[in-house]
């Protein structure tokens, strides 16, 4: 990471939470990971994911989605553009397609799910694609914070070198809603 990228994403951090929808807070032994979502239309929202790994390095997500609400149902489809700086291959940027998807259980639960593909074509760098997928259980102790287990995995593909699995992991973490 360049000497100039740390102030960056401090200032991409403190961008959103003026306006932030909720702010998202995941960690286990190795892998801290930290995002916002804010609404930026009545059906789209847009977020800033960063997640650090002591063994692999760090990755900067800027999403944009659509999203759609029906019953206990949410859905968000959209776009993640992605910056890898890897510890332990080269670096390398990507646009994925994707959304999350969440359903209310009930008595204060739910259960969430993420997942996101980036084909070669909108992979850049050494980069020839990758892919992701999240889910949680969530219990939301009151209507501003929620807590969760989930389990992640996350896989970088390279042309010329060894493919990468940046994460795949359990997790704990909180969500707080603004």
């Amino acid at each position: 990471m360049t000497h100039f990228t740390k102030p960056l994403l401090l200032l991409a951090f403190m961008a959103l939470p003026a306006t932030a929808a909720e702010f998202n807070l995941g960690l286990n032994d190795d892998v801290v990971a930290a995002e916002l979502i804010a609404p930026i239309a009545k059906n789209a929202n847009a977020g800033i994911n960063y997640i650090y790994g002591d063994d692999e390095g760090y990755l900067l997500q800027a999403t944009t989605h659509v999203t759609h609400d029906a019953g206990v149902h949410h859905m968000e489809f959209g776009l993640q553009y992605s910056q890898l700086w890897s510890l332990t291959s080269p670096d390398g940027n990507m646009l994925a397609i994707g959304g999350r998807y969440a359903v209310d259980l009930g008595s204060k639960l739910s259960w969430h799910a993420a997942g996101y593909y980036t084909p070669s074509v909108l992979a850049f760098g050494k980069l020839d694609g990758h892919y992701e997928a999240d889910t949680k259980v969530q219990y939301d102790l009151t209507p501003q914070l929620g807590f969760y287990v989930g389990y992640r995995y996350m896989r970088f593909k390279y042309e010329r070198v060894a493919d990468n699995t940046f994460d795949s992991s359990f997790y704990l973490g909180m969500k707080v809603r603004f």
